[in-house]
């Protein structure tokens, strides 16, 4: 009885050794506005523009020879006097690549389903959000129950974090350097958001990112033309490739003093397909170890590898799990070491699966500290939910919520 005595109490003080799982989500919400902005969105995209040189000028008055925003050629480089940085493009709801102009009552909508999938579904303790225009469109999504924070200005794919009142007050800062300020407003990228939370007395570290897309994985099937290549010359890796010393610089600093820290986030980089490489790999570009000091001209190969070299702490990658219910063929975890390409996930993107157009690849949830995530992380399916489609027969179009799947996982904190 003695040893079972014994057994039982090693048993309770391994149970009381982890505080009560915290579920965190990270979701990018696709150009999200508030409804405010809405408004303000819905009246330039119906607004007339005309031909002028090759360009789609804003015009006075509808004519004959003008077009409303909804029906111009939007697309990268499009030939439309628009900033991007303060208004989304015209073109960001599409159902059979036809532009779904929006209503107010249709975004409304989409707002009140995103947050049913946060609080009802996920029951997420913890949002980090990516492509959101910030704290006001936040607090629509989620109501009362939510403290939020976020930044203004810069430009309107911002970031947000949100997480539950009981969990108390959080300190936020925005983290600049990530933003590549050293360049001139136009070509600046999307900077980090931190968030500090005391749970059970602990400090708790957050860090959402939205880093540079387009290049996506070593794998490409392009490679030979440079896509894909943090380490090359393609004008998008060299963006990628200038956010990983600030990105590094935070993870050190912010893990040496052993905190729990999660960083979470659109990356826009396959860290599994970088995790998967040989261990015999270089992760910089002349060779040597990821420890080594940076010199001038040598540039990183792997991102994944750079951030974790175990200095100061390893960091945890939770690699994406689809659930058997929608992963068609198993392609959830077959892509998690191949580059399968956008046809042969066309399965994960339909209305019986994950719904979503980027359903893999490019969401991380990372871990380090005194932090576990026993079930690891989960794509939230979206379904038809995920699905733009058209007006027709007196409905009112649908939204898709997201080109992007919510990604959770539920961590425990150790406690000392």
């Amino acid at each position: 009885m003695k040893a079972l005595a014994t057994f039982g109490s090693i048993a309770a003080l391994a149970v009381c050794a982890h505080a009560a799982p915290l579920k965190v989500v990270t979701w990018n919400l696709g150009w999200h506005l508030s409804q405010a902005e809405t408004r303000d969105w819905i009246a330039a995209c119906s607004s007339p523009f005309a031909l002028d040189n090759g360009t789609w000028k804003p015009a006075t008055n509808a004519t004959a020879d003008t077009k409303p925003g909804w029906e111009l050629p939007w697309g990268r480089n499009a030939p439309v006097q628009w900033d991007i940085g303060v208004l989304p493009p015209c073109d960001v709801y599409q159902a059979n690549r036809a532009v779904v102009p929006v209503t107010e009552a249709a975004h409304a909508t989409r707002v009140a389903r995103i947050g049913s999938v946060l609080r009802d579904q996920l029951q997420a303790d913890v949002i980090a959000f990516q492509e959101i225009s910030g704290a006001a469109a936040a607090r629509e999504i989620l109501g009362q129950g939510y403290e939020v924070c976020s930044y203004e200005g810069h430009k309107v794919q911002r970031l947000a974090f949100a997480w539950k009142k009981s969990l108390g007050s959080g300190t936020c800062a925005v983290e600049w350097p990530l933003s590549l300020p050293q360049r001139a407003l136009r070509e600046q990228v999307r900077p980090g958001l931190s968030l500090t939370l005391k749970v059970d007395g602990q400090r708790l570290k957050l860090l959402t990112v939205h880093l540079k897309s387009s290049c996506v994985s070593p794998l490409d099937e392009r490679a030979s033309e440079g896509r894909g290549q943090l380490d090359g010359q393609e004008s998008n890796c060299v963006s990628l490739q200038q956010q990983v010393a600030p990105l590094e610089a935070w993870v050190d600093r912010e893990a040496a003093d052993g905190s729990a820290m999660v960083v979470l986030g659109d990356f826009n980089r396959n860290l599994s397909h970088e995790a998967h490489e040989p261990a015999d790999a270089a992760v910089r570009s002349t060779g040597g170890s990821a420890t080594d000091p940076h010199s001038p001209g040598v540039k990183v190969r792997s991102l994944w590898r750079e951030l974790n070299d175990g200095q100061p702490r390893a960091l945890t990658l939770l690699e994406a799990q689809c659930g058997s219910d929608v992963d068609a063929g198993g392609l959830c975890r077959l892509n998690k070491a191949q580059n399968l390409g956008r046809d042969a996930l066309n399965p994960l993107r339909s209305a019986q699966s994950l719904g979503c157009r980027n359903p893999l690849g490019l969401d991380h949830i990372v871990i380090a500290g005194p932090l576990r995530a026993p079930a690891g992380a989960a794509k939230h399916a979206l379904g038809r939910l995920a699905h733009t489609l058209a007006a027709q027969d007196g409905r009112e179009a649908q939204l898709g919520l997201s080109d992007h799947c919510p990604l959770a996982a539920a961590i425990e904190l150790e406690k000392r």
